[in-house]
């Protein structure tokens, strides 16, 4: 009677070691399959492709930085006073002969200008403090005009209300933390910024058009690639595994190289302030900025990769992949109704870029389409299309070996 407890015990042990010894050759085999597949797509132009856009991009980031009057605030300063000059232009002919019958706007419109005077002392005297205090005194005489009658007759000429909290927050933080007025754009702080600027519009598209093949290339090497005892789930671990380490191993060699040679053209500088959008406005360091870039990234490739996987699996069609990639890209700007009453849906979140600095809330009129629900959307989203392609797939797997079972054989 004692033998059968045993023999249960020693069956379970065995299944189980079984099991083991079954995970551990399908892992070997998933790595022997992205080897392969990394030797066979090497040479792809796509994969060429890729990697010489983002040295371009690196190198025109530079060249772009050097060449232009990003985020200088001598051209802004400037700019803003010709806007506001404007805006009183208009109302020069009735508000300015009578004082005392002048409307609220005009007289705010006025007292900008007056701060806005400051702040082009503070540049010509090269005196951070006076432009420092003239631009938050700015921002808080702006903040009244954006409810006041008539704002919509000079909204053209004034900044939006993002874009004055923005500042806000900027120039509040730099004033607290006794920070140095970033003046020209030479500097290490303003090259992040405009690096991940472009990097976070670009992103999802890059690997979006980079994957929108990722099952379809398997016919042009099917010699290779069918010639392996593989099942299908195997083969597209092994085709996500290695599309998801390729590009977040170009994220690192993007995100080292550029900071180590804007560190060594500018010097570093970590802890300058950058103004944010996550349901509120307010500032985060430059590294704080940097990684919750590349975690995002992350979370847009495999996004794109899933997307991709579902879009080629179904239409089998690289074109309409990469329309579809597209259209989602540019739903929020296209159809902005859809980000205000469909704010859960992964297609407001694509945009690293917009996202974090608020443009997505401001277009779509939603306050909920903020960075953190963005990165809650997208591992759901994700999280979802996995289940979805397993069930799928394993559906798929199911019916082949039926249909091998009552052939009697291969297919």
């Amino acid at each position: 009677m004692g033998e059968k407890p045993v023999n249960k015990r020693k069956n379970k042990v065995l299944s189980l070691l079984s099991s083991i010894l079954s995970s551990i050759l399908r892992g070997i085999n998933v790595f022997r399959l992205m080897k392969t597949i990394f030797l066979v797509e090497r040479k792809n132009l796509k994969f060429r492709s890729i990697l010489s856009v983002l040295i371009l991009f690196i190198i025109g980031s530079f060249i772009y930085l050097e060449n232009s009057q990003f985020r200088e605030l001598e051209a802004a300063t400037a700019a803003e006073v010709i806007a506001k000059n404007t805006a009183l232009d208009l109302f020069r002919n009735t508000d300015a002969t009578d004082p005392e019958v002048s409307t609220p706007i005009y007289r705010n419109l006025n007292v900008q200008s007056n701060q806005l005077a400051y702040r082009s002392l503070g540049l010509i005297m090269d005196d951070d403090t006076t432009y420092i205090q003239g631009a938050i005194e700015l921002t808080k005489v702006r903040h009244e005009i954006y409810s006041m009658d008539g704002y919509n007759n000079v909204s053209q000429f004034i900044p939006t209300y993002r874009q004055n909290q923005l500042d806000h927050v900027l120039y509040t933080a730099i004033d607290d933390q006794n920070e140095r007025l970033l003046v020209e754009n030479s500097n290490f702080p303003t090259y992040i910024i405009l690096l991940l600027l472009v990097l976070g519009v670009g992103w999802y598209l890059l690997v979006g058009i980079f994957s929108s093949d990722i099952l379809l290339d398997e016919e042009d090497h099917k010699s290779l690639v069918n010639g392996y005892p593989f099942t299908m789930a195997s083969k597209l671990s092994a085709k996500v595994f290695s599309y998801l380490v390729y590009m977040i191993g170009l994220l690192i060699i993007t995100f080292v190289i550029t900071v180590i040679v804007a560190s060594i053209k500018y010097g570093i500088d970590l802890t300058y302030p950058v103004a944010i959008f996550n349901g509120d406005y307010f500032t985060i360091a430059i590294w704080e900025y940097l990684g919750l870039a590349f975690l995002y990234f992350i979370c847009l490739s495999l996004t794109a990769l899933t997307i991709s996987i579902i879009l080629n699996y179904y239409f089998k069609n690289l074109y309409i992949a990469i329309f579809v990639h597209f259209f989602l890209f540019f739903v929020p700007q296209l159809i902005p109704a859809l980000g205000e009453w469909f704010w859960f849906l992964p297609f407001n979140y694509l945009n690293f870029s917009s996202v974090i600095n608020g443009q997505v809330a401001e277009i779509t009129g939603n306050q909920m389409v903020t960075l953190n629900n963005g990165f809650i959307v997208l591992v759901i989203t994700i999280v979802i299309m996995f289940l979805f392609i397993y069930w799928q797939f394993y559906r798929s797997q199911i019916k082949q070996s039926k249909m091998v079972t009552i052939g009697g054989g291969n297919v």
